[in-house]
């Protein structure tokens, strides 16, 4: 290890390895951890949490734990609707990177900057708190931003899919999206370099210099996992309350699921997730659906599955649980939207429709069809082995950051 050290600020503790955003994190922190001492600061929301600590020691120098009780969202929320729509209407940061500023989380951040050489930030939304560290003017430090999301992406389509009622509440949320776009355009200018998960969200981003592409990544077992289903269970993944797993998910309850259990009698779904809401875990009968949350391991459920599902319409950045379903073995079925980003075709490593009656029709083909899904995993397996293992993700992001390192903003 060298003399560098690496702050590293991240939305939350990056474990239990159980959502993709901790996964990723915890793969870039363990990238700077061979360049150097990493000091992580992090938001907490539950003192259970910080026992994660303990598994993240030999990749950290030091912890520095913020409680989000700090943060101006209570006090925000506190305040009578009418000077809520005042503040909103004299400022121009967007509500939802208002509503997670921490005074607290500030403080510490401009503690810890000067002695560092490179400062990471993970997402948008903690953006503002290097704001001051980079107006003092020129400086040895390197600043780096991590945008697995692009959080305009994601608040134009669930606005496009879900408009608000109200012709009020619509301008205040796309007067909301207008700031969100102005300041993602401003924290490009702040970072030396922008990490994005895919080619096309450079593009979005107007292929800037100091954009590079660093994708997700995923584990790759040996050998794929046994295939142990019945030949009529599809599986459904992914952290359930957030808002678009859960859009996706109902959306093939809905409209796909039905047209499936015409075609295979018998045909039953998995959900398993971390954090499931009481909507989602009420769909449990033990026979046609099973709902399993907060699970130690999802190796179990892809034995038992065989196809997965990735039925997005809203959402960012690319799909681990596409990555983790090539590397398990098992052939997937998504839309356009869930496998943005990965270098796929359809009908060479997945199947995608976005259709509801196609998709069905995938689903279908592939629970009948044993040679399809054979031919779709071996191909699908080899473009994980070769372009999206973490390994060559960290290997990436370490190349990157001492090219940075030596070479300067």
């Amino acid at each position: 290890m060298s003399d560098r050290t690496i702050l590293y600020i991240s939305p939350q503790i990056p474990y239990p390895l159980d959502v993709g955003i901790r996964i990723r994190i915890f793969n870039l922190l363990s990238a700077y951890a061979r360049l150097g001492k990493v000091r992580l600061v992090f938001f907490y929301r539950k003192e259970e949490e910080l026992a994660g600590m303990e598994a993240l020691k030999p990749y950290c120098d030091s912890f520095h734990p913020v409680s989000c009780r700090t943060r101006y969202e209570e006090r925000f929320f506190m305040h009578p609707p009418w000077r809520r729509r005042l503040e909103q209407a004299v400022t121009r940061m967007p509500l939802n990177l208002r509503l997670l500023f921490s005074a607290e989380m500030q403080r510490i951040v401009e503690d810890l900057a000067p002695s560092a050489d490179i400062v990471h930030v993970s997402r948008l939304q903690l953006a503002p708190y290097i704001e001051p560290l980079v107006n003092k003017g020129p400086t040895r430090r390197r600043f780096v931003l991590d945008l697995d999301d692009l959080e305009t992406v994601i608040k134009w389509r669930e606005l496009k899919l879900h408009p608000p009622g109200g012709w009020k509440r619509n301008a205040w949320d796309y007067l909301d999206l207008l700031r969100l776009w102005f300041y993602q355009r401003k924290a490009l200018r702040l970072f030396d370099r922008v990490f994005v998960c895919s080619e096309k969200d450079r593009v979005r981003l107007g292929q800037g210099r100091n954009v590079v592409v660093v994708p997700n990544g995923a584990n790759v077992p040996e050998a794929i996992v046994p295939d142990e289903s019945d030949g009529r269970t599809l599986l459904y993944l992914g952290t359930l309350s957030y808002p678009p797993n859960r859009d996706g998910l109902f959306f093939f309850l809905n409209e796909i699921f039905p047209r499936i259990r015409k075609e295979v009698a018998g045909a039953r779904l998995l959900i398993v997730g971390k954090s499931p809401p009481a909507e989602i875990a009420g769909l449990h009968d033990g026979k046609t659906i099973w709902v399993e949350g907060n699970v130690p391991s999802v190796e179990t459920y892809y034995r038992q599955s065989t196809v997965s599902i990735v039925p997005l319409r809203m959402g960012g950045g690319t799909r681990l649980k596409i990555l983790e379903a090539f590397a398990m073995g098992r052939p997937v079925v998504s839309t356009s939207v869930g496998c943005e980003g990965l270098r796929v075709a359809n009908g060479e490593q997945l199947l995608i429709s976005d259709d509801p009656i196609a998709f069905a029709a995938s689903c279908v083909d592939l629970l009948k069809n044993p040679l399809l899904r054979e031919g779709l995993v071996l191909r699908a397996r080899k473009l994980v082995e070769r372009d999206y293992t973490w390994k060559a993700v960290q290997a990436l992001v370490e190349n990157r950051s001492r090219e940075l390192l030596e070479k300067g903003p």
